[in-house]
């Protein structure tokens, strides 16, 4: 009982020992934290990869040429194509050729690409003509994009091609069956004028012998044309004058009707009649623009000179540029290092103020250690004589006196000049008086040093009244240095010394803040924005300056032009504007009248003259066009339509006898999207999930959860110490044993606190599917502590040995483990390791929480977890105090490299 007494003793003092110390509660805090962010980053990383494949570029070509198929132009790769404009699957980009599809693909710009080929519809609808020829969808991949994707079974390099291909093939299919479809319902709805076309070719082929009677008759009337022709020639003589009557008749009529139009254009001339003031004032601003020419020019030439020097300005303002930035960024890290070092300094006051005191209370006590000395040497005098021994005895007390003043006079040499370092840094005199104090100080007791010196040299001659005079002067001397100690107030110097940096830190952050908002302006991209602005207008004003000669000579003409002529065109406006007013309105009306006669009167007098006549121009030429064709499709083709018709005939005879039209029309109207699924997919594929997780980092976690405790065993190995640490005569008091226990317990608490956080932020923070919450909370502290017992034991035992030990079991898991990929593909040395390792067991067990517990592996993994445990704690308990001794010889060797701690 007293062992587990004094084991408890001690791990609540290792627990008071770090939360007493502010930067061991740190770093004990971000050990707990540290191991669960190395899983979180990584859980979330793999959280759902296959979910963005619609961002996977995949670059698509058709250079497909459409086919006519039953009478209609069938293009299925462009229909292909927008198909594919709708799926959202992976990232279709859609390029304007093949070259241009390759070099993307090569180039790494697309992960793959899809081309199809120019007879894609011509092959696809190869099977109605009999010749089969499957059509070819050419593939692109680039393997080496990524090392992972092409080796992954069900979403790599390899699925990707068979979804690829497969939504090729269910588009195309889906295509050409909805080709299909239209077909069918275009012949059904053509249904009655099919029937009556099959019965219109029957009825000509059984009435062939009436039309050849027919086809003799018009080659006689064609025989019968030149004379008649000869006849209608002479009555055409009459109609020759009509048309120019027409033709002039138009012409009147269509100025009639723009006459309104005509009408509103010319009535602009009243507008400009009142605008003569506005005309005459505009002569006289040209003018002024013509004889202020040369002060606008003037004007110019300044304005380009001080562009140009200011653009010189930005040039100098660019150079120098970085070098200001530089200093900047000095300054700022100089502001950064003073603000960390002023801030500790601040930080470690009370230990500064408890030094300083320390250090003249240790001054002050020069009044005591004299008098201490005056009565050794009043002793030794008292007999008026001094032996060579009592002489040597006082010499070796003022010399060790005298090394203590001398390194009471360096303290304060070094605490005179880090106030007069901090007073410099502050810019101000507050520490000047506390300085000269320090001084005076220092000078005191190099004066009582220097008597003390003197007072050897009178104890070498042995002068006893001197001696004892002198001494009463040492020990005035001493009382007054503590005195004076005495007077300086140090909680004064610790309050001046607190207040310098606050203002000092104040300061800094002010400028830091200053620097950090100058940093965020972009001079260079303002300063080249400036630069571009300033010369465009320099460019600009210098073009116009090259042409403001021609613009002085252009305005002087205008001006010239416009005010000399000024009257001349002042009585032009008003002449136009008369007649608008008098003479327009006089023409209108007549040509209103002629009009209205060509509208109204001339159709009918010309319909009496030409009726007959027309109706003989119209008609002849068409009926001899009708004849000459009649005839020559009477010479040239009617033996060759009447076979047609009599075999056209005889199979629609035949069809109707071998087959059913409506049942054809029944076929190809079948839903064409149910047949595309068929074709693509004859089978389908029922899954059941018997253990569901939700994503894939879900199905990680269990592997990254495992990996993270046991980095964190290691990760507090090497930066904690398994040793434990006591003094005088705690180590007498406490055995080996006792307190490997004891550090054993503050290890494996840690193991509990990293394991809950975790596996609770696997849950709540990151939204882990689990099917267990409980039990993966509870199996990953069984984890966590097996794992924690095996690196500390390790560790303990061995020292560094143990952390490579600890090291090589980690990288043997991360590949021997089975923890992403199965055993089964990994070596076959991987495979005989894999059941020796822990983190196996470790994986599968936190995997039953993950997807549903199948308690006859959990409890295995379970009880394998639990027996390292107690193995590797008995282990350490009863080994360790045998070997604590032989881990400090080989920590001792490794540290003589002075390269190992």
């Amino acid at each position: 009982m007293n062992h587990i007494k004094n084991t408890l003793h001690l791990y609540k003092l290792d627990w008071k020992r770090i939360f007493k110390n502010p930067m061991a509660t740190f770093l004990i805090v971000a050990l707990m934290i540290l191991p669960s962010l190395y899983a979180w980053f990584n859980i979330k990383a793999l959280w759902d990869p296959y979910s963005n494949t619609g961002e996977l570029p995949i670059a698509v070509y058709s250079a497909d040429q459409p086919e006519t198929f039953q009478g209609k132009k069938v293009a299925i790769g462009d229909q292909v194509l927008d198909e594919l404009h709708d799926n959202k699957q992976l990232g279709w980009q859609f390029v304007d050729s093949k070259k241009e599809l390759t070099e993307g693909v090569k180039s790494g710009k697309y992960y793959a690409g899809v081309y199809l080929p120019k007879s894609f519809s011509k092959d696809l609808l190869s099977f109605t003509s009999g010749e089969i020829k499957k059509p070819q969808i050419q593939y692109y991949i680039n393997e080496k994009i990524n090392a992972i994707a092409p080796k992954i079974t069900d979403k790599g390099a390899s699925s990707l091609q068979e979804q690829i291909s497969e939504n090729f093939i269910k588009t195309a299919s889906s295509t050409l069956l909805k080709v299909f479809n239209e077909i069918g319902y275009d012949i059904d709805s053509n249904l009655v004028s099919i029937n009556k076309v099959k019965n219109m070719i029957l009825e000509t082929d059984e009435n062939l012998d009436t039309i050849d009677g027919y086809t003799k008759k018009v080659v006689e009337l064609q025989e019968k044309m030149p004379e008649i022709k000869e006849k209608i020639a002479k009555a055409q003589e009459f109609t020759d004058y009509i048309p120019k009557v027409d033709e002039m008749g138009a012409k009147v009529t269509a100025l009639n009707d723009k006459m309104p139009e005509l009408k509103k254009q010319a009535s602009v001339i009243l507008t400009l009649q009142e605008k003569i003031p506005e005309i005459q004032n505009a002569g006289k601003q040209l003018a002024m623009v013509d004889s202020d020419f040369d002060n606008i020019e003037q004007t110019m030439t300044e304005g380009i000179n001080e562009a140009k020097q200011g653009l010189q300005v930005i040039h100098q303002v660019q150079t120098i540029l970085p070098d200001v930035r530089k200093l900047g960024d000095q300054a700022n890290d100089l502001a950064s290092a003073t603000k960390d070092g002023a801030t500790q300094l601040q930080a470690a006051l009370p230990s500064i103020t408890s030094s300083v005191s320390v250090t003249l209370d240790a001054i002050s006590q020069v009044a005591t250690t004299t008098s201490s000395i005056t009565s050794v040497i009043n002793q030794a005098v008292t007999d008026n004589q001094l032996s060579d021994e009592e002489k040597a005895h006082i010499n070796q007390v003022i010399d060790d006196f005298i090394n203590n003043i001398d390194r009471q006079k360096t303290a304060l040499a070094d605490l005179v000049s880090f106030m007069e370092q901090l007073q410099n840094s502050s810019g101000n005199q507050n520490l000047q008086t506390v300085i000269d104090q320090l001084k005076h100080a220092s000078d005191l007791l190099g004066d009582l040093s220097n008597r003390l010196t003197h007072l050897k040299q009178l104890v070498a001659e042995g002068n006893t009244d001197n001696i004892k005079n002198y001494l009463k002067e040492i020990q005035t001397a001493a009382d007054q240095i503590a005195s004076f100690i005495n007077g300086i107030d140090v909680n004064k110097i610790s309050e001046t010394v607190n207040g310098i940096l606050s203002k000092l830190l104040t300061t800094l952050s002010t400028a830091q803040n200053a620097l950090q908002k100058a940093k965020q302006i972009d001079f260079e991209s303002l300063l080249s924005s400036t630069e571009k602005t300033v010369a465009n207008a320099i460019k600009l004003l210098e073009k116009y300056q090259k042409e403001m000669p021609a613009i002085r000579q252009e305005v002087h003409d205008a001006n010239t032009m416009l005010n000399g002529h000024m009257d001349e065109i002042v009585n032009g406006i008003n002449k136009g504007a008369d007649l608008y007013k008098n003479e327009l309105p006089v023409l209108e009306q007549k040509l209103g009248l002629a009009a209205d006669f060509l509208k109204n009167d001339w159709p009918g007098i010309k319909k009496e003259i030409t009726t007959t006549m027309t109706m003989v121009d119209e008609k002849l030429p068409e009926v001899e066009k009708a004849l000459d064709a009649a005839v020559g499709l009477i010479n040239n083709d009617w033996p060759m339509l009447k076979s047609g018709v009599h075999k056209a005939a005889s199979a629609i005879r035949k069809g109707e006898s071998e087959a059913d039209l409506g049942e054809v029309i029944k076929l190809l109207k079948l839903d064409a999207q149910t047949e595309s699924d068929f074709f693509t997919k004859p089978v389908e594929l029922q899954t059941n999930q018997l253990y569901p997780i939700a994503n894939n980092g879900s199905a990680s976690t269990p592997f990254y959860t495992a990996l993270c405790l046991w980095v964190g065993a290691l990760l507090l190995s090497s930066i904690a110490t398994t040793a434990y640490h006591l003094d005088g005569a705690d180590k007498k008091k406490y055995s080996k044993r006792e307190t490997f226990a004891a550090r054993m317990l503050t290890f494996l608490t840690m193991a509990i606190f990293q394991a809950l956080i975790v596996t609770l932020g696997n849950q709540f923070l990151l939204g882990v599917d689990v099917r267990e919450p409980f039990y993966a909370v509870l199996f990953a502290l069984i984890v966590g502590l097996a794992f924690m017992m095996i690196v500390y034991v390790l560790v303990a035992l061995f020292g560094n040995i143990g952390k490579g030990i600890g090291i090589i079991i980690l990288v043997l898991s991360i590949s021997g483990g089975g923890g992403n990929y199965p055993i089964q593909v990994s070596g076959k040395f991987f495979q005989m390791v894999n059941p020796f390792l822990p983190f196996t067991h470790a994986v599968n067990l936190l995997r039953e929480a993950a997807g549903g517990v199948y308690w006859p592996n959990a409890t295995t993994d379970i009880l394998i977890m639990i027996g390292l445990f107690i193995v590797f704690g008995l282990l350490g308990i009863f080994v360790y105090p045998h070997l604590s001794e032989m881990t400090k010889k080989l920590e001792n060797v490794s540290k003589e490299s002075h390269f190992f701690h």
